[in-house]
């Protein structure tokens, strides 16, 4: 297998299959992997209309996405898992030893690394961190609690304290913000706050560290680690969010 040379994609967005170009990243050469991979969630090909709710609040013009795109889609659960034990290996590979790994992933399934990964490929569970949204989508049938939480599962390579401990505030596994709708900077439907990447990016990392990002989409990560000093590897199978998120570090779309 051909083995990349980090200084020839360091600070770069590489466009191709993430499965494929982890396969090329050197062993224990990664200081930090904060990552937003696919969920398998998308409901393909739904949309919820919101143009004729009687709530002036919640009315829009514009449907609420349920089918993320074909980067989500899988044919079934079995799949879906395999493709994710699949990245977390290569992941965890890659990884300097005591680094750690931040993945957000959904609430359903996230349960899949402390049972079955992290004790798999000696991962060192740490945490989980939940992002408490301040303005998530309203629950309009009104049957069920208003999901509000997104949760990222945190993990280490070896056991390993945190590289830089904040102040305990800033410590907190949790973190109040709104979601897209009020900082997006992108089309991409799953991006990401830039305040909860830089929390996970300076307790984890130092200037000039490599953090890597093998699900890229709409460049959070790598804005995140230009902003704060340290080298990024981004990689994205979409050659639209590559392109956005090549806008974004070019200071396009601040």
């Amino acid at each position: 297998m051909f083995v990349l040379n980090l200084d020839n994609i360091v600070n770069t967005i590489i466009q191709g299959d993430a499965l494929e170009i982890l396969k090329q990243i050197p062993n224990d050469s990664i200081d930090l992997i904060v990552t937003d991979p696919p969920y398998f969630i998308s409901q393909e090909g739904n949309n919820i209309s919101r143009k004729n709710l009687s709530s002036r609040a919640h009315k829009r013009n514009s449907d609420i996405k349920l089918d993320f795109g074909e980067w989500d889609h899988f044919d079934d659960d079995k799949a879906f898992l395999e493709f994710t034990e699949n990245w977390f290996k290569e992941c965890v590979r890659i990884l300097k030893p005591k680094s750690w790994i931040y993945v957000f992933f959904d609430r359903k399934k996230v349960g899949y690394f402390d049972l079955l990964l992290a004790p798999k490929y000696n991962i060192t569970s740490k945490a989980m961190f939940v992002w408490c949204k301040t303005n998530p989508t309203p629950s309009f049938r009104k049957v069920s609690y208003v999901s509000a939480t997104e949760f990222v599962w945190i993990g280490s390579k070896g056991e390993s304290k945190v590289k830089n401990f904040l102040t305990q505030k800033e410590m907190y596994n949790y973190a109040l913000t709104p979601n897209k709708s009020a900082y997006g900077k992108t089309e991409h439907p799953t991006e990401k706050p830039e305040s909860v990447i830089e929390r996970f990016v300076k307790t984890s990392s130092s200037e000039g560290d490599i953090v890597l990002d093998p699900f890229m989409g709409s460049g959070t990560t790598a804005v995140v680690c230009k902003k704060l000093n340290r080298k990024y590897i981004g990689i994205e199978i979409s050659p639209e969010y590559a392109e956005i998120s090549n806008n974004r570090l070019a200071g396009l779309l601040f």
